[in-house]
Formats: C-alpha cells, sequence, structure tokens
C-alpha cells in the first residue's frame, strides 16, 4: 500500500512539474508585432551668426536747437537704416539663420 501511495505522489509531482514547465514554454498570441518606424522631424539648430551690435539710445536730454535735433535724429536713422547699418546686419543675420537646409 505504501508504495502505490508513494507512486501516485511521485505521479502527481511529476504531472505539476511537467505542467509548470511546459507553462513557461509557450509562444506568445500572434496578435502582438513589432514594428520600427522612422520618423522625420525637424529639430531646432543654433544660429551661426553673433547678433550686430545695436546702437547706443539717444543721450539726454536732446538738443533743444531744431537744426541740431534734426542732425541727430538723421544720423541716428541713417545708423539704423543707412547702407551697411544696423537694419542691413541684423537682416542679414535673420537671413542667415532661418536659411532653410536641404
Amino acid at each position: 500500500m505504501r508504495t502505490v501511495i508513494r507512486m501516485a505522489a511521485f505521479a502527481a509531482a511529476f504531472v505539476v512539474t511537467f505542467r509548470l514547465l511546459t507553462g513557461c514554454a509557450t509562444v506568445p498570441s500572434p496578435g502582438i508585432r513589432v514594428e520600427t518606424v522612422e520618423v522625420v522631424r525637424e529639430v531646432q539648430r543654433p544660429c551661426p551668426v553673433t547678433p550686430p551690435v545695436r546702437p547706443a539710445p539717444l543721450e539726454r536730454p536732446l538738443p533743444a536747437d531744431a537744426a541740431a535735433l534734426a542732425a541727430l535724429l538723421g544720423a541716428r536713422l541713417a545708423e539704423w537704416a543707412g547702407p551697411g547699418g544696423y537694419g542691413d546686419r541684423a537682416a542679414a543675420a535673420l537671413a542667415i539663420c532661418t536659411k532653410v537646409s536641404e
């Protein structure tokens, strides 16, 4: 009788062990799929241009004489908008920094 009980216990242990081991060897369900997708995104790049030096603000107090004031404002306007002035340098820097790379 003891031999039969031992054999039954051994068989039960074997079945449990077999089921545990076969449970680890299952194949994943066929509905799972791994794909590699390449996405092209535009990223911001640093601008290679140093910003141009901004003209200094007007000194205070402004001249009371209209002719002197007009001469000062004309000189400042030429400094900003004249050829090679701040406006041209700033526009050139922006054109370089916002150029679309190919």
